[in-house]
């Protein structure tokens, strides 16, 4: 009887959905063909039925005039239409716990009460984070993400004054596109006049603080000139929704701010309440090595990439730096494991990860500009425009994500290769 191996990607967001192509474009061939007595099957669990390219939420959440949503949606199903059935699943549900003893995933399909088990021979943890306003990520579902848009886009364009709160790149890049909307964009010589009220409050003393300070200071310019008011040191300690739909804020000095529209801006959640507690950070990240990628605590053949994972800055250049490391050990471990020897480690050198420390962000700030700085070096606006201020990468990022066509194998150095 033919063993069954069971690989478990969870998540289809940026980092999962390029794993997921990977393995089964380049490992799962070559593991046929190294170990002909043993089928691998590959499953994918996904909540939502499409992945969100939310680096352009943004725009989107401003107005869909700006950017249409068919444009930042793209079908999972469409994804995956190439792999076949006996060698690949996807579910759409959510993860609701991990027995790692057992090495068993439990998930909960979409609309669907019972739990399920899902037993896996590897493991991959993609399930990323989620903002804090239901705009700017897939909190559960497709449906709940676009009702979210569409009443941001009714909201403002009603709406007579703005508050949002958080001055990195995400609050930054909506106050540009809803201050420029709604006010207009300045001339050479000339300001419009404000007709909406746009505040951005930040507990920081400079915007976007990954960034030097000159680059922070800059955005404010910018910003002002799209009739946007910045406020630094300024922390929000309640917020209250009024009968009449407007949101109260009160801030930590006691000062009361009422907004037709909050925005809350601020930083993200890692999607790891269904995680052991024991396998994360006080900041409820999965704790994991930084050199490898690989889970330790878990046991073997459990990896984590993206934002869920303690390694991550949250930022998509960790991503992409972190996957080649990932591909390679899982590879590596793959094709090591032996029965009689489950726990016994890859022979050779494992990929180690190394974090890339230079300046390396560029935002938008409406449609003609933005700010930042490229592998240390600050860019001019109309590159920061050229780069991603046109449409948020989506020209260059839609189909090679979406298909997997970006993918490239990573091949082994001498000091990483497993006899196959």
């Amino acid at each position: 009887m033919t063993e069954t191996r069971n690989i478990v990607v969870l998540g289809a967001s940026f980092a999962g959905l390029q794993s997921t192509h990977y393995i089964a474009k380049f490992i799962l061939p070559q593991l046929k063909t190294a170990h002909a007595g043993v089928h691998y099957k590959l499953y994918v669990i996904n909540p939502s039925s499409d992945i969100y390219f939310r680096t352009a939420s943004p725009r989107v959440a401003a107005s869909t005039s700006l950017l249409p949503t068919e444009k930042v949606f793209a079908p999972l199903s469409r994804a995956f239409k190439d792999y076949k059935e006996e060698d690949f699943t996807w579910i759409q549900g959510s993860a609701t716990g991990l027995d790692t003893a057992s090495r068993v995933v439990k998930y909960k399909r979409k609309d669907e009460k019972d739990e399920e088990q899902l037993q896996y021979h590897a493991l991959i943890v993609a399930t990323g984070s989620k903002t804090h306003y239901p705009a700017f990520s897939t909190w559960d579902n497709k449906e709940d993400t676009l009702a979210a848009i569409k009443t941001t886009n009714a909201t403002a364009a009603a709406a007579k004054s703005i508050v949002i709160v958080g001055g990195g790149a995400t609050g930054v890049e909506f106050a540009g596109e809803v201050g420029e909307l709604l006010n207009g964009r300045p001339g050479w010589f000339s300001t419009p006049p404000r007709k909406v009220s746009v505040t951005l409050l930040t507990s920081a003393e400079k915007l976007i603080p990954t960034l030097r300070n000159s680059i922070g200071e800059e955005a404010e310019q910018k910003l002002k000139g799209r009739g946007v008011d910045v406020r630094y040191n300024t922390r929000v300690k309640d917020t209250h929704k009024e009968q009449d739909g407007r949101t109260t804020l009160t801030l930590a000095d006691g000062e009361k701010i009422t907004t037709d529209l909050y925005i809350p801006a601020h930083g993200v959640l890692p999607n790891s309440s269904w995680l052991p507690s024991n396998l994360l950070t006080e900041k409820k990240y999965l704790k994991t090595n930084t050199q490898t990628l690989r889970v330790d605590l878990a046991g073997p053949r459990v990896y984590a990439i993206g934002d869920i994972s303690s390694y991550s800055r949250n930022t998509i250049l960790d991503i992409i730096d972190g996957l080649p490391v990932l591909y390679t050990n899982l590879k590596r471990d793959l094709f090591a494991y032996r029965p009689e020897r489950p726990d016994s480690p890859a022979p050779g050198k494992d990929r180690i990860f190394v974090q890339n420390t230079k300046e390396m962000m560029v935002v938008p700030i409406g449609r003609s500009t933005g700010v930042g700085a490229v592998m240390g070096w600050r860019v001019p606006g109309w590159v920061a425009w050229l780069i991603k201020g046109r449409d948020y990468l989506l020209s260059m990022s839609y189909e090679p994500i979406t298909t997997g066509s970006g993918v490239k194998d990573i091949k082994w150095t001498k000091e990483e290769i497993v006899t196959l």
